[in-house]
């Protein structure tokens, strides 16, 4: 099948980083009409960059450690805030829902003007100060020891008794390669629980995340329902959000 071949071509030149196209014609035994098509697609869909008599992989950017609090919460505050309004539509009447650390999930609490009776589950400190402005829901912290650079309570997670409607989690990247990660191992046993306790997992991250590779995996796609951005993922991301099930809200 042509979608087999492609993705073969793609995972070829991705272990060589850099491949002519003469090897690709020589090891697919295919024609360079066919060829030029198989790379026309892998490039649009940003897997590749065609260079003269070959291409190379486009790697995903790693990121070996977090942003200082300051500079994320300043960074993309409009789509973020965006991003907040579209994840508060989503919450209903008596939920009880857990909102992630980072500057994208906390956003979303002053858009819960409208709902009654919801529970608020969190570590993040800034979602605790943001619920005492709302007389209208009920904040419970998950306590701990204060991580300063993330502004999180980080404890044991194995003693967390609760179980939720919808969770908000927050991505420092996400890749076709390792799905969604973050930089920090604890923060990530925390994400990694939440998602295993959750009814329906929200993962809310705007455009700069997406092909961002940090070195701590939490989630697979097929851990996700809904993805919230501020605009189309690249287009690589349609086939496995698709084969997936993961609902895009931008």
């Amino acid at each position: 099948m042509k979608y087999n071949r492609v993705q073969e071509i793609r995972q070829y030149v991705e272990s060589r980083h850099s491949v002519s196209n003469e090897e690709l014609l020589k090891e697919f035994d295919i024609s360079i009409q066919t060829l030029r098509r198989d790379l026309k697609g892998l490039e649009e869909e940003g897997y590749i960059t065609k260079v003269y008599g070959g291409v190379v992989y486009n790697e995903p950017t790693t990121k070996a450690e977090v942003d200082a609090l300051e500079k994320r919460e300043a960074s993309n505050a409009e789509e973020k805030d965006y991003i907040g309004k579209l994840a508060a539509s989503f919450v209903e009447d008596n939920d009880v829902i857990f909102i992630d650390s980072g500057t994208t999930a906390y956003r979303m609490l002053k858009y819960l003007g409208h709902v009654k009776n919801v529970t608020v589950i969190s570590h993040c400190l800034d979602v605790m100060l943001e619920c005492r402005k709302m007389k209208n829901l009920t904040a419970i912290c998950a306590g701990g020891s204060l991580h300063p650079e993330t502004g999180t309570f980080l404890v044991d997670t194995s003693f967390y008794p609760y179980n939720y409607n919808k969770c908000f989690i927050s991505a420092v990247g996400i890749s076709t390669v390792r799905g969604m990660t973050n930089t920090y191992l604890q923060e990530g046993f925390m994400k990694h629980h939440v998602i295993a306790h959750s009814h329906k997992v929200f993962v809310v991250a705007d455009h700069t995340k997406f092909d961002v590779i940090a070195f701590n995996h939490f989630a697979d796609f097929s851990e996700v329902q809904v993805m919230i951005t501020d605009k189309e993922p690249p287009k690589k991301y349609e086939k496995i959000l698709e084969s997936n099930q993961i609902k895009i809200v931008y």
